[in-house]
């Protein structure tokens, strides 16, 4: 084995066959349009797999590569610790009241079911529109509290590029300004800091889970060849949102992701705060309020 071979299509050698959940092959089949989905249940997990190129090795050293656990096997964690999304919403903000917050369950699953529930947790915890009604004109201002295709990037990304033999999760911190996103390892030392700080695009020499990078690319999850930053950036320049900020550490050991808030959306929150509930109540019920939040429809 090279040992310039990307971690995702090296054979793991704790898994058997019986680790592939073929429930989550067919439906990952039928998903992409294949005709292999038809052949599932006649051929059986290993055959489907090495017409897939996911088996590596002789026939009695025969191995599954860990792409195909990354995304065919129910207990995922099992061959990768710590493979999960961790979130934590601090109401009052992590620096004035560190003690007051809220965590959710790990999200664990295949790496498609970690993005596809954790975008669902999003959605119900931070994902809002505003709609803003502007005087003497019938069509109104919308925003989004946070993009949806933003915070999708951003996630999916975290696991496209995540180095799998590091035992640490993917954190989520939702402040009442912004959102962070933690994870592991950093951006490549090929990209410089200045590269970095500009958060344009990052164009790696090597793409560290390539064939991951594929199977999510046949999912519409991510379109590869650099494109994750701009699709971020262009994505809040739309919604009327501050630029995304990326951090690494000097060791290139961990990656820090940090999503504005909706600046509109975030004044609306302080004027509702600051109205009691009579007043609340009454704003409400009043069809000419002039702005409102109403949940989004994604």
């Amino acid at each position: 084995m090279s040992a310039r071979e990307p971690f995702d299509v090296q054979g793991n050698e704790k898994a058997t066959i019986d680790d592939i959940s073929t429930i989550l092959l067919e439906e990952h089949l039928k998903k992409t349009g294949s005709k292999l989905a038809k052949q599932v249940s006649k051929l059986g997990a290993r055959e489907i797999l090495d017409q897939m190129e996911l088996l590596v090795g002789p026939p009695e050293h025969e191995r599954i590569k860990n792409v195909a656990l990354m995304m065919f096997c129910d207990h995922a964690d099992k061959f990768f610790p710590y493979m999960q999304v961790e979130i934590v919403r601090f109401p009052n903000g992590s620096i004035k009241d560190p003690k007051n917050f809220i965590e959710v369950p790990p999200i664990k699953g295949t790496v498609p079911q970690i993005i596809n529930r954790t975008m669902e947790k999003l959605q119900d915890m931070v994902i809002e529109e505003y709609v803003q009604k502007v005087p003497d004109r019938m069509e109104a201002n919308r925003f989004m509290s946070y993009p949806y295709e933003v915070l999708e990037e951003a996630v999916v990304n975290a696991f496209y590029h995540r180095d799998y033999m590091c035992y640490e999760p993917v954190q989520i911190e939702i402040e009442p300004d912004h959102i962070k996103i933690t994870s592991f390892p950093g951006i490549d030392r090929s990209i410089s800091f200045d590269t970095i700080e500009k958060g344009e695009r990052f164009k790696s020499k090597m793409y560290r889970n390539r064939r991951l990078g594929e199977f999510l690319k046949e999912l519409d999850l991510t379109e590869g060849r650099s494109t994750g930053i701009p699709t971020i950036q262009e994505g809040l320049q739309r919604n009327g949102s501050p630029r995304a900020t990326f951090e690494t550490d000097e060791d290139r050991r961990v990656l820090w992701v940090t999503i504005p808030i909706q600046p509109d959306y975030f004044e609306s929150l302080d004027s509702l705060d600051s109205l009691d509930t009579n007043q609340l109540t009454k704003l409400k019920n009043q069809e000419s309020v002039m702005t409102m939040r109403t949940k989004s429809n994604y």
